[in-house]
């Protein structure tokens, strides 16, 4: 089969853009990656190696001028499908757009989570919080998103998502109806993020810098465990990622909370090896966003046999095994900072959890998101 598939912004080291060069690069099916902003520069090297093909230019900026003008692009692109077999949109909201001038073949949809400032409760109610002032702008623009956004999933002929929260915020919204959804998580590769058994004492944040990413959790619960546990006064915290359009203020904040801090380090716009590394030789990981869609960077690293210390809500509820794998524990410093506390006086806690992640990962393995993947397309031919 021949098929398509379209993601806006191909720009970052993200998860969703592993995801996507993962089943292009895996699947049986002949691909082409079509989007409307690419920088090859920032994203993963593979992307020079498959077909893409730019489309008309959108924005990356997430003002609401930028957004409007990224929506009225895309829903007015004409993608040339007469040879494709299958459209696939790697949704996170704006995408679905592209579905209204092109649905002449069937149309599927991964949705890493629908538009998240709008369909996420959490989100939403920290950016209003934060932005009293946008309360107005922020209603109307929602209001019109989510009208055009359910004509847009009209054109959706299955829709896989990943993860059970993003399945609910679906259903939720009225965007499909259950017999039409099914949860199928991304993976990671098996063969490149395998245990070392090396455990430096630094906790470690791995991931995108941006504002629901919820970093700055991490860095007062590292001064919490530090203050209440000078025991351990060896450790660092390290926060690891890439800073993306329109973050930049944001990585400022986090920066003004560790001033003169020797003890935490940050990793801005790690390249490939430099990001793995953070992973191998870590401690722990740290993982602060508050109802996260999924979370890649948890599995990650229990696939390098790193316990995860997470927030008690959305993916990573599904992926860790609370006591086991890692520990869940509420959005709260002390709550961090004692399971932190924790994890630092018991090394053989450390191991056991790493031993039990990694072989708790192993059905996450890139090779059974791609096959039924794969095996979903098929079902179109008959």
């Amino acid at each position: 089969m021949k098929v398509a598939l379209y993601y806006p912004w191909v720009y970052l080291r993200s998860g969703v853009e592993r995801m996507m060069l993962e089943l292009v690069q895996r699947s049986r099916h002949d691909w082409i990656i079509f989007t409307s902003h690419y920088f090859p520069e920032q994203t993963f090297p593979g992307y020079r190696e498959v077909a893409l093909v730019e489309l008309a230019e959108v924005p990356v900026s997430r003002g609401y001028s930028a957004v409007c003008q990224a929506g009225v692009t895309i829903l007015k692109q004409k993608i040339d499908l007469d040879d494709f077999d299958a459209l696939v949109v790697s949704s996170e909201g704006l995408g679905d757009f592209i579905t209204f001038r092109n649905h002449s073949v069937p149309v599927i949809c991964y949705c890493h989570t629908p538009l998240k400032i709008v369909h996420d409760s959490h989100t939403r109610d920290r950016y209003l919080q934060e932005n009293r002032r946008m309360k107005v702008p922020f209603l109307v623009f929602s209001g019109i998103f989510k009208f055009f956004d359910k004509l847009a999933w009209r054109y959706y002929d299955y829709v896989f998502c990943n993860s059970n929260e993003v399945k609910r915020r679906i259903l939720k919204s009225g965007l499909a109806p259950a017999g039409k959804i099914e949860v199928l998580s991304p993976g990671l590769d098996l063969q490149v993020m395998k245990p070392g058994w090396e455990y430096q004492r630094y906790f470690v944040v791995v991931g995108r810098i941006k504002w629901w990413k919820n970093l700055e959790l991490a860095i007062n619960s590292f001064l919490e465990f530090k203050r209440a546990h000078p025991e351990f006064n060896d450790f660092q915290l390290q926060i690891v990622g890439m800073v993306e359009a329109g973050s930049e203020f944001y990585f400022e904040k986090l920066q003004e909370l560790a001033r003169g801090r020797d003890d935490i380090v940050f990793k801005r716009d790690p390249g490939e090896q430099e990001l793995l590394a953070a992973y191998r030789y870590s401690y722990c990981l740290l993982f602060p966003s508050i109802n996260e869609d999924w979370g890649m960077t948890p599995i990650e690293a229990m696939g390098f046999g790193k316990p995860v210390v997470a927030v008690n809500l959305g993916g990573p509820t599904e992926s860790i095994i609370n006591g086991v794998t890692g520990l869940l524990v509420e959005p709260e410093a002390k709550e961090f900072a004692a399971a932190m506390a924790r994890l630092a006086a018991d090394p053989g806690m450390v191991r056991r959890m790493g031993e039990a992640g990694v072989s708790h990962v192993q059905k996450y393995d890139w090779s059974h998101f791609v096959d039924r993947f794969d095996s979903y397309l098929d079902s179109l031919q008959k």
